[in-house]
């Protein structure tokens, strides 16, 4: 099916990424419903992402991954749906959804703590750790290969009488108790089934409980495309501190 502003049935194929999140689960203002909307409304918005008129880190990773044609061809898809039928999930995009990543059982042994971060917004602490393998390859300045693995730990902040953060003599927040877990893990074969416009190679990522089980509720699809954009640093926004930490080893 094609319509003057693009071809639908293309749109359609493209579309398997959009589904991830913009159908797979509940529309909220940040996944809108797309089926029914007109295509001159899709594109717009597409292009006002790609240029960063209208902000979102996903959707404007995502838009600066299409073309007009794409955007056009993805408005003639969407709009070509009848409102109200959009509640089936295609069986590829659970495929997209789903993370393959478990928390690996031997952490922290054989891992490096590479970053700490102070969140003021809710007083909280990062610490970002790599394991060996994805260590050595930043070491090695290569891009960071399947069997790497990045944990990142989430910390309450150890607060003071005054209910301020407590610092420790390096200037970074004293920590308190553990709330949460989040990683990546790069294994062959795990990209296999994300559409390009989505892929980061064979990255996976998670988020866990402080009991280290996985959360059932997460759709790994906008992670995929935060990080999208980060190719040339294997798809890592701090590469650069795993280097530091590596060369200084």
């Amino acid at each position: 099916m094609a319509t003057a502003g693009g071809d639908a049935a293309a749109g359609k194929a493209k579309s398997l990424a959009c589904q991830a999140c913009h159908i797979a689960v509940a529309p909220t203002g940040d996944t809108p419903r797309l089926v029914g909307q007109p295509e001159g409304y899709i594109v717009k918005q597409l292009k006002a992402f790609k240029a960063g008129d209208r902000k979102s880190p996903v959707m404007s990773a995502m838009a600066n991954e299409l073309s007009d044609t794409d955007m056009a061809n993805l408005a003639a898809y969407w709009s070509s749906q009848v409102p109200g039928t959009d509640t089936m999930v295609l069986p590829e995009v659970a495929a997209i959804k789903k993370s393959h990543m478990v928390f690996p059982k031997d952490f922290p042994n054989g891992f490096v703590l590479y970053n700490t971060k102070n969140k003021e917004e809710g007083n909280s602490v990062s610490k970002s750790y790599v394991n060996t393998v994805g260590l050595q390859a930043a070491k090695a300045n290569k891009p960071l290969p399947d069997g790497s693995v990045i944990v990142v730990v989430h910390y309450a902040a150890k607060l003071d009488a005054s209910k301020k953060p407590v610092l420790e003599e390096d200037g970074s927040w004293s920590v308190d108790k553990v709330v949460g877990y989040g990683g990546m893990e790069a294994r062959a074969g795990w990209g296999k089934d994300v559409p390009e416009l989505l892929r980061n190679a064979n990255w996976n990522y998670g988020l866990f409980g402080v009991d280290k089980t996985p959360r059932a509720e997460l759709n790994h699809a906008p992670c995929l495309a935060c990080h999208k954009p980060r190719a040339e640093t294997s798809y890592l926004f701090l590469l650069k501190d795993i280097k530091a930490k590596a060369n200084r080893k």
